[in-house]
């Protein structure tokens, strides 16, 4: 008697569990083929939409470290360029649901000014590298040369005796920081062997040691550093293309 419950449980668990199986593992077949392969997201970063989209933000970076670096008083140093495609975050702005890739770049330029950091300062505003104006929510938010200049000369204490705001140049486009005693100096992004078509790392000069680029510019002891993040809508970064789902079962639309 026992033998046959026992083998009548067996059964119903095979008559139920087998479809059970068989419908989750066709689940998971079909989620495999709503994301290409690697073949296929190498055509969607590279297609002609996201090429022109990638060179424009190649352009503007540039166009950008070169003015910069044709200040008076301002010397290149260092330029470095990630650019990834990765599937979208589950948080922010992505749209999980209608994005299959993003296609970002960070990129930073260092220089350094040989020159009184204040005088220097005024010089760059007046370049007009950017629209450089406020950011923040507090009273007396960073990100414009007044705010900057009254910071080193209020000593970093508001009128309303509270402490300001770092100062920094802000734009949405680009962001200027530069160093100051009492703070640890800002590094490079470190050098990686890692390569692959969704994730490209250049720098400029390109077989230099970053970080050495660095020591050596603040080596006499006088050299100010400065970093310019550049990136789109006050983030360190700008996201130049999306692939939309689409195509042959979601995969993306060229």
């Amino acid at each position: 008697m026992k033998k046959l419950l026992k083998d009548v449980a067996e059964s119903s668990f095979y008559l139920v569990g087998m479809p059970l199986y068989r419908l989750v593992d066709g689940a998971r077949g079909l989620r495999a083929l709503r994301w290409p392969t690697e073949r296929r997201k190498v055509r969607l970063v590279n297609s002609p939409r996201a090429r022109a989209a990638r060179a424009a933000e190649r352009e503007r970076i540039r166009t950008l470290v070169e003015a910069m670096g044709a200040v008076p008083g301002v010397e290149h140093v260092l330029t470095q360029v990630q650019d990834l495609s990765t599937r979208p975050s589950f948080h922010g702005l992505d749209h999980p649901r209608d994005t299959l890739l993003v296609c970002r770049i960070h990129a930073r330029a260092f220089f350094v000014v040989r020159e009184d950091v204040l005088d220097v300062l005024p010089r760059i505003a007046a370049a007009g590298l950017a629209e450089w104006r406020a950011v923040g929510q507090g009273p007396d938010p960073g990100g414009t040369l007044d705010h900057a200049l009254r910071w080193y000369r209020d000593g970093g204490i508001g009128a309303d005796g509270f402490r300001m705001d770092s100062p920094c140049l802000s734009s949405p486009g680009a962001t200027l920081h530069w160093e100051r005693p009492g703070l640890p100096p800002r590094e490079p992004m470190p050098m990686t062997s890692y390569t692959s078509p969704l994730y490209v790392r250049e720098q400029s000069p390109p077989d230099a040691d970053p970080a050495r680029l660095l020591r050596e510019a603040r080596a006499d002891g006088r050299g100010v550093v400065l970093e310019l993040v550049l990136g789109a809508d006050w983030v360190g970064y700008c996201q130049y293309h999306r692939v939309a789902r689409g195509g042959f079962l979601g995969r993306g639309r060229l």
